[in-house]
């Protein structure tokens, strides 16, 4: 072990009473923003806000809770897909990648069964590598392999959906919400995004619903539209503006309002504050992103999220807005995923085991490179590695 822990403890230990000592002090006055949060008004905040926080805009009221549907399905079949990525090192002979998509169904009903497995895909064709912008070339790589990842999960599970038995829900692991393209150059997300948008209106014109469920998610919208709502500006008849507020905060001519919201995930907000705390099998209002990227999808398609208490902890659930103006369906989706964390713990089992079916070990991606050399050597052809590479793979010192 290179760190040397002594070093550094004293260090956190103050970091840490710093961050208690500033959770206390605005505990009082955090209550009394909640005990007056008007509904009405805070939207209108949100709406005019200057910020580059993402915040959620409520499709009803803000702190709604919602039990467990009284349809709780009983008949149904779930849908559950996850992929993973092998792409090819390049210190090595050949270039290309390998999306390994995990499927599990289940049926539940007068004769239940179960089906997994795994469908691996090689990408290697100029098509399938590099993204053409007039003469330039952009490869596939990082966050543009992600999303290409992503839209191969929903089609496989939609695909899926075609010999099952009614109703159905397809749940997807982590977010619908491609926020790897943001700060991507236009090709790129032009590239993904059609895709992305082509399945995602084929869901919605089956009528299949789908979400996404983000196990421990680390996101603040609603935490930042309590930030919105503590705000002094309005009272001074302006505008949210939350960087001129910061730059006047660094000269010395005003204290933040906001201060007094503690520096939190909405998974604690929904988790542990009194009033707030969502028992198990509830759910919150839904909300909908403003993230950038969304706007680029047709409205009844762009993503919208609650948060559910799983029985262990608060997952965001993520869907298309017309889900959500859907009552049926967003019964359906809740009961479903809420049934779903009964049979694992507190996480959907169809997704535990589409996991399982896409996860490739270490010992695999050996096999593969070993392979890939092979191949070479059949061809007659003996593939040398970079002096970096064996130099990972052979220590002399």
């Amino acid at each position: 072990m290179t760190l040397d822990l002594t070093k550094i403890v004293s260090e956190l230990r103050r970091a840490v009473a710093l961050a208690v000592a500033h959770a206390q002090s605005g505990a009082d006055e955090f209550v009394d923003l909640l005990r007056r949060f008007d509904d009405t008004e805070v939207l209108q905040r949100v709406e005019e806000a200057r910020t580059s926080w993402l915040l959620a805009v409520a499709l009803g009221r803000y702190f709604a809770r919602y039990g467990v549907p009284e349809f709780h399905p009983v008949n149904y079949s779930c849908v559950a897909t996850d992929g993973s990525i092998v792409a090819s090192d390049r210190h090595g002979p050949l270039h290309y990648a390998i999306v390994n998509i995990g499927y599990c169904v289940l049926e539940y009903g007068p004769h239940p069964r179960a089906r997994l497995g795994a469908e691996p895909t090689v990408l290697w064709k100029d098509e399938d590598l590099w993204i053409t912008d007039g003469a330039r070339r952009i490869p596939v790589t990082g966050a543009a392999l992600a999303a290409r990842r992503a839209v191969m999960e929903l089609e496989t599970s939609l695909r899926l959906c075609g010999d099952v038995q009614s109703p159905v829900a397809v749940l997807q692991d982590g977010t619908l919400i491609p926020w790897g393209l943001e700060g991507q150059t236009g090709p790129v997300v032009a590239w993904a995004l059609e895709r992305f948008a082509t399945v995602l209106q084929e869901y919605r014109q089956r009528k299949i619903p789908v979400a996404g469920v983000i196990s421990y998610p680390g996101s603040r919208d609603v935490v930042n539209v309590l930030r919105v709502a503590a705000c002094d500006y309005p009272q001074l008849g302006r505008t949210v503006d939350c960087d001129d507020c910061l730059a006047r905060v660094q000269r010395g001519e005003r204290h933040q309002a906001c201060r007094i919201v503690p520096d939190v995930t909405d998974r604690w907000l929904f988790g542990r504050f009194e009033g707030i705390q969502l028992s198990p099998g509830e759910r919150s209002a839904c909300y909908r992103s403003r993230s950038t990227i969304l706007r680029q999808l047709p409205e009844e398609d762009q993503i919208v999220f609650f948060y559910l208490h799983t029985g262990s902890e608060i997952a965001r659930v993520e869907m298309p807005l017309w889900i959500a103006a859907d009552h049926r369906l967003l019964e359906a989706i809740h009961g479903i995923i809420w049934d779903q964390c009964c049979r694992a713990r507190g996480y959907p089992l169809a997704l535990q085991e589409a996991h399982e079916q896409a996860v490739v070990h270490r010992e695999e991606r050996l096999q593969i490179e070993a392979l890939v050399d092979q191949l070479f050597a059949d061809a007659g052809l003996i593939q040398e590695r970079s002096a970096k590479e064996r130099s990972k793979r052979v220590r002399f010192a």
